[in-house]
């Protein structure tokens, strides 16, 4: 009896130690995601208020993450340690909290690149867009539909009950990352026909590579997490690959706000300015008899300075006679 209930458990390698390893490379990546963050704050101060505000969300929302799924780890690994059927019978409520997380994040990110795509549609196509909207829309109800079959699942091994919110979510998000990067791709690929022959070009073709490469970065993640359940539904691989699928959506969200050319600021353009070629006027001296003398004076602009006796000055004139001025840009 006890023999036949050890087979029918679970292996340790297959739940927990898979959670162990997701649980490790999302740690990584949230590290790469910290100084994404740090540069995107020194690049982009006064970046659009939505995207400044989005980006502290979303690091909060993956900081609390790493945190909810840190926590599950220790309750199952030590609090439950040499009690892996009792563990595994155990649904913990940092386990449910970093689940209903990891949907939020990814529909979070998949929201803010459908507002980009509505922005970039508004010089190109005014129709498009909504079907990225359609689709963001449709994994949104996907999402909350997963979330409410997390909370009613008694264990975490009872995931087969969730199948088909687990296949309808995963599936929707692997389509809607898909025509994120076609449409981004498309409309990247319009703006760079109309500035073919300009620097931009090179900045427009690096930013079409990145959305396409991050895109299908998030879209593997997720039909990898799709296909490891289908194989092993009653394991935790998936899970485990599912643990890094909210660090990639942000990572790639903010190495595409990184990588957008820098607007120049007031004080830069005025910096700029001072170190530019200064307007100078050239000053020819006459002698009292009317001549001009071989002496041509070139003046700055920027270091004269008008004074309060200058009529004064102009009343007593030199002897040598008036000045002859032209300003030179």
């Amino acid at each position: 009896m006890s023999s036949q209930y050890l087979k029918d458990t679970p292996s340790l390698r297959n739940t927990f130690g898979a959670l162990f390893i997701g649980a490790t490379i999302a740690s990584m990546l949230f590290g790469i995601t910290n100084l994404q963050t740090l540069i995107y704050y020194k690049r982009y101060p006064n970046d659009w208020s939505l995207y400044r505000y989005s980006v502290a969300i979303l690091w909060l929302l993956d900081a609390l993450h790493v945190i909810f799924s840190t926590h599950a780890l220790y309750y199952y690994l030590i609090d439950m340690y040499g009690n892996l059927p009792g563990a595994l019978g155990n649904n913990f409520w940092s386990m449910k909290l970093q689940l209903a997380l990891n949907v939020a994040i990814v529909l979070y990110v998949q929201g803010l690149y459908a507002i980009r795509l509505w922005k970039l549609g508004r010089h190109f196509n005014k129709i498009l867009p909504w079907f990225v909207f359609l689709a963001v829309a449709a994994s949104l109800g996907a999402g909350i539909y997963i979330i409410y079959d997390i909370y009613i699942t008694p264990n975490i091994t009872s995931v087969y009950v969730a199948k088909r919110s687990i296949y309808t979510f995963f599936s929707l998000i692997v389509t809607t990352d898909f025509i994120i990067a076609l449409m981004m791709c498309y409309y990247l690929r319009k703006d760079r026909g109309d500035t073919k022959f300009s620097p931009t070009a090179a900045i427009i073709v690096t930013l079409m590579r990145i959305i396409l490469v991050s895109g299908l970065a998030t879209s593997a993640c997720s039909l990898l997490a799709l296909i490891a359940y289908i194989v092993w539904p009653e394991s935790l691989i998936f899970l485990g690959i599912d643990y890094a699928l909210p660090k990639l959506y942000v990572n790639s969200l903010l190495t595409m706000l990184n990588y957008r050319r820098k607007r120049p600021s007031a004080e830069s353009v005025a910096d700029r300015s001072k170190h530019s070629n200064p307007t100078v006027v050239r000053i020819t001296p006459h002698t009292s008899e009317g001549d001009t003398e071989d002496m041509d004076i070139g003046i700055p602009l920027s270091e004269i300075r008008v004074s309060r006796s200058f009529d004064h000055m102009s009343a007593h004139s030199d002897p040598k006679g008036p000045l002859d001025y032209e300003v030179q840009e």
